[in-house]
């Protein structure tokens, strides 16, 4: 089971990620670097929390889901 932080963070990475796919449809526009910033950030935050992130394109299964 994920505690309550690790799934904050884990979510602040899908969606940063999320964000940056988005963002790269316009590769000149200043979204695009605001994008990487805040991925770039959710990853440490990752990090230095101790918190296991899947890898990008992996389906997350949220805590206590069926089918584990």
């Amino acid at each position: 089971m994920v505690d309550k932080h690790a799934e904050q963070v884990i979510g602040r990475v899908m969606a940063a990620r999320a964000a940056l796919e988005e963002a790269a449809a316009a590769p000149d526009s200043p979204v695009l670097r605001q994008a990487l910033d805040e991925l770039e950030n959710a990853l440490r935050l990752a990090r230095e929390s101790g918190v296991e992130v899947p890898p990008a394109g992996e389906v997350r299964q949220s805590a206590g889901g069926a089918g584990n």
